[in-house]
């Protein structure tokens, strides 16, 4: 075989190769969107399945062998399914709330996929900002730095250098010395103009900049020393991905801001401020009702919940809600619209101070505004149409409707005089060892407040004290959450979940009477019945426990008879399938121009119905 036979061989197998390459990256894409469950007329695909899966902490199934935490999480998506279908039908789509959720939550969707078309879609990498960006990648530059608002000052200094002053001796005097008692660090993307950047890669060791503008201010610049990352200098894909990140990032801000400029540069819209004041002195009552005095006087800081923002909705005249806040061009904003835009931010308090409250409610007025203007364009080019923003949507519509519905149901349960004589009397006649618990829990009313928790906890925060600043259960707020010693087969699903724990382990959330429940197992042990005063117990956390072990059973039977309703069919094969990332944690999506919202709705644990069911029934 010549050389040339030989060659078109190579190619042929090459092209061959990318062929096959290309069908299998294609047959993967299909995978995806396969039926993995259809409950009633609605599809669970695989895509779905695993962005839920992979986006929430799963801290509460039954097992830790991945087949079943899969299946187990497949049955508490398909609930989820089964509650919105009987909310869709019993019409609560209708009801206010419902409405003003999604319609924010749209809002934000646009203006993220506003962002894709009109910024990430436009940045481009040319070869030679990838060659200068790799070859700078591994340098860090020790610099120190004058700086003035002076054009005239900043030339001065540059002169006297020019003339033989020694750098140093010149910062030593001056107040921006202070915090260069080490010299800064600068690295690829550290300094946001790329030409002031140019000018500090292009200094040898000692050498001196000319003055610069940056923003507002002037700037001299003197390299003092050098070192290389070995981590990035040795190895050319690590490098070469930092590179594109770092340089993606750049432009990525460059085209948003002169986006943004050109349609907020020189407009002026104002909010109504009379009713801004009667919100703000509304929120203020709220947060210091919620806020115990011990708490707002250590100069923590202090999140404005959902439950605050759903308790001033409640107090604030109707009238005053539905009056126009903000109008500009063909849009108008009532004060509701404003109110619900800020339960889709984070929102913080250094102080109760009703001052402070105010000024950090009217910087979130003006991003409201923003917001809106830049909103309108994704709603002009029909981008709440697109099919990122009608998947987002879909989703979070069916976890509203589903907790909306679960949650009517959970108002139902009622525990009776009778129900604790049967308890107490079921307790007098035991004769047999029993399981005794202590945790610290974290109730909270709404999924909201405890994504929040569920953030605190991720970035390190303490259990215990979380409790102090979101615990709404008032039978234990006086205990920071602890609830003493109780029977494990009393407490319903958290007696039920705490059994299977060790010490220190966190369980949640779980969904219980009062909303959801998020703890800690502090203490376990075993106590002959004969030690246990069950009598002693409060009647009020007897009722707690007997509350949580009815609606539990409730929520089962019902999601159990809602599978007999609509059908629910399930590919078990596909399922077993499905490769799955080991990590799954909590975790936020960022919104294009400014905001975030958690990636997944919380998927709550309720997969028991499954096991009542008749295994036939479901294929």
């Amino acid at each position: 075989m010549n050389l040339s036979k030989k060659n078109k061989l190579i190619i042929f197998f090459i092209a061959l190769y990318k062929i096959l390459s290309c069908a299998s990256i294609e047959l993967k894409a299909q995978d995806e969107q396969l039926p993995l469950a259809k409950v009633g007329s609605e599809i669970i695909t695989v895509d779905e399945f695993k962005d839920r899966y992979e986006f929430m902490p799963h801290l509460n199934y039954s097992s830790d062998n991945v087949d079943t935490l899969k299946k187990e999480f497949l049955y508490s998506l398909i609930a989820e399914r089964l509650w919105a279908l009987e909310a869709l039908e019993r019409r609560m789509d209708t009801l206010d709330i419902v409405k003003q959720s999604l319609q924010t939550l749209e809002k934000l969707f646009v203006k993220d996929e506003l962002f894709r078309n009109e910024v990430e879609n436009k940045i481009q990498l040319s070869s030679e900002e990838l060659s200068k960006g790799l070859i700078r990648v591994p340098r860090i530059l020790y610099v120190h730095i004058l700086t003035s608002t002076d054009s005239i000052e900043i030339y001065s200094l540059y002169n006297s250098l020019l003339e033989g002053k020694n750098f140093d001796s010149i910062l030593v005097n001056r107040s921006e010395f202070n915090t260069q008692q080490k010299p800064f660090q600068i690295k690829l993307g550290t300094l946001s103009n790329e030409l002031a950047e140019d000018l500090v890669f292009n200094l040898k060791l000692n050498d001196f900049s000319i003055p610069i503008k940056s923003d507002s201010k002037w700037y001299l610049f003197k390299v003092v020393n050098e070192e290389i990352d070995s981590t990035l200098f040795n190895n050319n894909e690590t490098a070469r991905n930092r590179t594109i990140t770092i340089l993606k990032e750049r432009k990525r801000k460059i085209i948003a801001g002169r986006f943004l400029d050109s349609l907020l540069g020189g407009r002026t819209v104002t909010a109504d401020n009379e009713l801004f004041t009667a919100f703000t002195d509304e929120l203020v009552q709220v947060l210091n009702e919620r806020i115990s005095k011990s708490i707002a006087d250590t100069n923590k800081i202090i999140d404005l919940t959902s439950g605050d923002l759903n308790k001033a909705l409640h107090n604030i005249d109707k009238n005053k809600l539905n009056t126009l806040f903000v109008k500009f061009d063909d849009i108008e904003l009532t004060l509701k619209d404003f109110i619900y835009y800020l339960m889709y931010q984070k929102v913080s308090f250094t102080s109760l101070k009703p001052n402070r409250i105010k000024y950090v409610i009217n910087s979130i007025v003006k991003q409201f505004i923003e917001d809106e203007i830049i909103t309108a364009v994704g709603y002009k080019k029909k981008l709440n149409f697109s099919h990122s923003v009608q998947k987002e949507l879909n989703m979070w519509r069916n976890y509203y409707l589903s907790e909306i519905m679960m949650n009517k149901f959970a108002d139902s349960v009622i525990v009776t005089d009778s129900d604790i004589e049967n308890y107490l009397l079921q307790k007098s006649v035991s004769g047999t060892n029993e399981l005794m618990l202590n945790i610290v829990e974290i109730l909270t009313n709404n999924l909201d407040d405890m994504m929040i928790v569920l953030d605190e906890l991720k970035n390190g925060k303490n259990f215990r004290e979380l409790t102090k600043h979101y615990n709404q259960r008032t039978y234990t707020k006086e205990s920071d959450g602890e609830w003493g010693y109780f029977l494990a087969k009393s407490a319903g699903e958290i007696g039920k979940a705490a059994s299977n724990l060790n010490l220190g382990e966190i369980y949640g959330p779980i969904r219980v009477k009062e909303g959801y429940s998020i703890f800690q197992l502090i203490d376990k042990k075993v106590v002959p019945d004969s030690l246990i005063k069950i009598s002693e117990e409060p009647k009020e956390y007897i009722k707690i426990k007997l509350a949580l072990s009815k609606i539990n059973s409730l929520i089962n039977l019902n999601t159990k008879y809602l599978s007999e309703k609509y059908g629910v069919e399930i590919n078990e094969q596909l399922l077993g399938n499905i490769q799955l990332s080991p990590l799954n944690m909590f975790t936020y999506k960022l919104i294009g121009f400014g905001g975030k919202i958690a990636a997944m709705p919380i998927t709550i644990p309720a997969f028991e119905w499954y096991y009542l069911r008749d295994k036939s029934e479901i294929p």
